[in-house]
């Protein structure tokens, strides 16, 4: 990556820019991920991508990457751009766009992926977050892939202090015609600046109550 005043271009591997969680577990509230980032998300790209600050409230992403979930090749044919906006509208509120347009290579071609983040501080230690995705492909390589789905999630995160916090998401996606539907809640637990545990319990239906099922997952990371 390389950068000069308020522009900075990044060329190779790199996580993406899609969504609302990522890749890195230290960068989620959730031990588990979301249906969406899961089935309807890419997870890395290999190209190169500019961001530019241009004001103090709206970044601009712009870049070319050959598809989605690709190493240093460019599988089955993918190119496509990639890129967004993120504006911080008020003190308060932060609206991020961003998609994918082109082929995506393990999904198909002739594709389009677009991502809406909203994210909203009610309180001082009160947050709300919204995400819809959308996702159309044509051409579809693997059919085991999802190929065209749509989904809202919604988080609401609590902090009792530095060291507590309390979330919960609610999710409804829909792929192939059929909608599931998923509610998580946890707590981060911080034994030291350092050291977080994060407990959640999950329940995801989809209608069929022999498909319903309660989960609970717990993991702690350590950085340094």
């Amino acid at each position: 990556e390389v950068a000069a005043g308020p522009l900075s271009v990044k060329a190779g591997h790199f996580y993406t820019i899609i969504g609302y969680e990522v890749v890195p577990a230290i960068g989620n509230f959730f031990y588990s991920h979301a249906l969406t980032m899961f089935n309807s998300e890419p997870f890395t790209h290999t190209g190169a991508l500019g961001t530019l600050a241009a004001t103090d409230a709206l970044t601009l992403y712009g870049g070319w990457t050959a598809g989605w979930n690709t190493g240093f090749d460019q599988f089955n044919g993918g190119s496509n751009f990639l890129g967004g906006a993120s504006l911080a509208a008020t003190d308060w509120l932060t609206l991020t766009y961003t998609t994918t347009i082109g082929n995506f290579g393990d999904h198909g071609s002739d594709g389009y992926m677009g991502s809406f983040v909203g994210t909203v501080q009610l309180t001082e230690n009160m947050q709300y977050v919204l995400q819809s995705d959308y996702l159309e492909v044509g051409q579809p390589f693997n059919p085991d892939l999802v190929h065209d789905s749509i989904g809202i999630n919604q988080y609401l995160f609590y902090w009792f202090n530095d060291c507590l916090g309390y979330g919960n998401r609610l999710e409804w996606w829909k792929a192939g015609g059929t909608s599931y539907w998923e509610f998580t809640t946890g707590m981060n637990m911080k034994a030291h600046a350092n050291w977080v545990f994060r407990p959640e319990i999950r329940y995801d239906w989809q209608g069929d109550p022999d498909r319903d099922q309660w989960t609970f997952g717990i993991d702690n990371y350590v950085t340094w």
